[in-house]
């Protein structure tokens, strides 16, 4: 009996698990997705400048997990070394606001917004 309902809670867990996985993964698989998720890291990272540049490190730090997050669905010819670079120096910000200066972390935000636009539009 305790075997029994060991297996299934395993196959429940293993089903549920890749069930989320191939949710998440195919969500930037094609051109459409890309596009959404880095809009979606241009706006996050933008909101965390606001945030930054209003003294808010709190939320800077949470809006750069955000764009974090967005970023990885990033796949494929558009997750290349120019977006890399950017994402470095958005989790220098995000030190930089986590360690409580928004103002260094809002400095850097500026740069690394500029260059998600400008990868945004070569994209297009």
């Amino acid at each position: 009996m305790k075997n029994e309902i060991t297996k299934k809670l395993g196959i429940a867990l293993v089903t549920g698990f890749f069930g989320l996985t191939v949710g998440v993964a195919s969500a930037a698989e094609n051109a459409e997705g890309v596009k959404e998720h880095m809009a979606l890291t241009v706006k996050t990272t933008q909101e965390a400048l606001a945030a930054a540049s209003a003294g808010n490190g709190e939320g800077c730090v949470t809006s750069i997990k955000q764009a974090i997050q967005h970023y990885k669905e990033i796949t494929g010819d558009a997750a290349g070394k120019p977006l890399q670079d950017t994402i470095k120096k958005i989790k220098a910000a995000k030190d930089a606001c986590a360690a409580g200066d928004p103002a260094e972390g809002a400095a850097v935000l500026k740069d690394a917004v500029a260059d998600l636009e400008k990868i945004q539009a070569a994209a297009k």
